[in-house]
Parts: C-alpha cells; sequence; structure tokens
C-alpha cells in the first residue's frame, strides 16, 4: 500500500479571493460605459451635485459598476500583494508581512477596495475642478468628506479586527524570541506593498473617470 500523505494544516491552503476577475470586468464595464455616455451627448440628462448641469445619467452608472467593481477586486488585490512580497528568495520578514496580508486579505480588502472607489471619484471631482468644468458648492464638499470618513473608518475598524485577530500570532513570535522591529517592519512593509498598487490604480481610475464628465 502506498503510504497516505499527511494532511495539510488548517489554513495552509490558501486560494486567491474569487472576486478579483469579476471586479476588474466592472471596473473595466464601468469605465466603458462613463466614456459611451459622456460621448452620448445631452440624451439622459441626470443633475449632478456640486452644479454639475446636463451630465448623462449612464455616466453615474458607470461609475456605481467602476466603485462595485473596485470592491470586489480589493480583496483579490490584496492577496496578491501579500504574493508579491514573497516573491524572489524573501527573507523572515518579507515572509511574515505576505503571509499576513494573504491570510487577512478578505478582511481589509473589501473595504480598502471602497476607499479607493471613493478616493477616485475625489481625484475625479479635483480634476473636474481644476479644469474649470465644475462648480463645487459647500453642501457638496461637505457630502464628500462625511464619505470619506465614513469608508475611512471603515477600513480602519477592518484593519484593528485584523490586529486583535492577530495577537496570539505576535505574542507567540515575541516569546520565541522575535525583536518587536522585525514586527514593525513587516508592517511596514504591508503598508507600502498595498499603496504601491492601490494609489496608482485609485488616481488611474480617477483620471479616466474624469474624461466623461470633462466633455
Amino acid at each position: 500500500m502506498r503510504p497516505r500523505k499527511p494532511a495539510a494544516p488548517e489554513g495552509a491552503e490558501r486560494t486567491t479571493p474569487s472576486g478579483l476577475p469579476w471586479g476588474v470586468a466592472l471596473l473595466a464595464v464601468g469605465l466603458a460605459v462613463e466614456t459611451y455616455a459622456g460621448q452620448g451627448g445631452g440624451n439622459g440628462d441626470f443633475p449632478l451635485p456640486g452644479r454639475f448641469e446636463a451630465s448623462p445619467g449612464g455616466v453615474l452608472a458607470g461609475w456605481v459598476l467602476t466603485a462595485v467593481g473596485l470592491a470586489m477586486a480589493g480583496p483579490g488585490l490584496t492577496h496578491w500583494c501579500g504574493r508579491l512580497l514573497q516573491a524572489v528568495r524573501p527573507g523572515a520578514v518579507r515572509l511574515l508581512a505576505g503571509r499576513v496580508l494573504m491570510d487577512e486579505s478578505r478582511r481589509i480588502g473589501r473595504p480598502l477596495g471602497v476607499v479607493c472607489a471613493v478616493a477616485s471619484g475625489a481625484v475625479a471631482a479635483v480634476t473636474l475642478y481644476g479644469s474649470g468644468t465644475g462648480d463645487f458648492g459647500p453642501l457638496t464638499g461637505l457630502g464628500a468628506a462625511l464619505v470619506m470618513s465614513c469608508t475611512t473608518a471603515t477600513l480602519l475598524t477592518a484593519t484593528l479586527e485584523s490586529k486583535q485577530c492577530r495577537a496570539h500570532t505576535t505574542e507567540a513570535l515575541l516569546r520565541l524570541g522575535a525583536p518587536p522591529t522585525v514586527l514593525r517592519t513587516a508592517a511596514l512593509l504591508r503598508a507600502g506593498a498595498l499603496l504601491a498598487v492601490f494609489l496608482p490604480l485609485t488616481w488611474l481610475v480617477g483620471e479616466l473617470a474624469a474624461v466623461p464628465l470633462g466633455g
């Protein structure tokens, strides 16, 4: 008889969150809908806040699809950030940082995608304001600040929950003699990897979303 393979420990098999392809598809469809609606003239106009008159309703629908796509793609992108940290001869710090990102991708990825979507809307608004296309009133700025604050608070809450779930692992590493600087360096690596991926994505989506509204 062939010897049986030992059972893999719980949590050893980590798969990429399944929402990444669907999120990318929705993101592409949303940007395409925005562009098509922006070139379609004033048919089906929908007044956007900030006195954007004669804005096609399809632009708003496209932005909603884009936001949903970013939220769905967030866990997958976070998971791949963890994989990239562990690529090409990683040391102990990179292995620790990458594994944490992979394990917590579903917990923090979706709020991070929502923050990315809201921030991309802010980038689009700032781009339009700078070009003189949009005129923003005080209520528009207040509403945008409120939405951004709520989404950021949700992300911070998810981050704190993730930290609490890792408390036992952190204590075990400290008992084994791991210096606290290793944990802090791993946290900085995780933050840097997420910023390196999500900041350019946010800027790109915001710039592309501003094109249809700019006419």
